[in-house]
């Protein structure tokens, strides 16, 4: 029996490209953001996903809204994919972070596998959720085709889970806004086919 995921993350919002932090604020998706999610769903069209799950944050519900459209599906959110509580980071832009908190940006720049974030969440405790979200999911839907929308700290957690590497690896692999990773289960064996993949955006 074989388990598809299509674990995505949601398409680009001006924080993304602002340098801002937002953390679980509930920022939408802008212009680019919606042109990409409309090529990724036109991609996925032809796929027959059977269900999709989503982050419960705006930016994320908008691009499963897109990819389930073609299929008729409803999204249906789930807590764990939700994006890292970053505590009193959030709404912060970078250069204010850097700032206050020097050595912690550091390390986040280098291995954030250890953080916990002020006022926050860990490290460890988004890691966690998110693989008892991978594994949630896969039990539930055994044999089906999945797409999980999420956010580029999950999707890396999940690859890494899949792939069994240390979590001080999340610096060396990219997730960018509207890409998907293919993961593959068959008979318990997880293997990830394709990482990153934003062929349908054209760059």
């Amino acid at each position: 029996m074989i388990t598809t995921l299509l674990v995505i993350r949601h398409g680009q919002t001006d924080s993304n490209i602002s340098g801002y932090y937002m953390g679980w604020s509930q920022e939408g998706l802008n212009e680019k953001g919606y042109e990409q999610v409309k090529l990724l769903s036109d991609r996925l069209s032809n796929v027959p996903i059977d269900i999709i799950y989503s982050s419960p944050l705006k930016r994320a519900l908008s691009t499963a809204d897109a990819v389930a459209e073609p299929h008729g599906l409803a999204p249906v959110a789930i807590d764990d994919l939700i994006e890292i509580n970053l505590g009193d980071w959030q709404e912060l832009h970078a250069g204010e972070i850097i700032k206050k908190w020097p050595d912690m940006w550091q390390q986040s720049r280098v291995d954030p596998s250890g953080l916990v974030w002020p006022n926050g969440e860990s490290f460890a405790q988004a890691a966690e959720r998110s693989v008892r979200a991978f594994d949630s999911i896969l039990k539930a839907n055994r044999g089906k085709i999945v797409a999980v929308v999420t956010h580029d700290i999950i999707v890396r957690i999940m690859a890494m889970h899949v792939l069994g590497v240390v979590y001080s690896t999340y610096r060396r692999m990219e997730i960018s806004n509207a890409s998907f990773t293919k993961i593959v289960v068959m008979d318990d064996k997880k293997q990830l086919i394709t990482l990153n993949d934003t062929s349908h955006l054209g760059y």
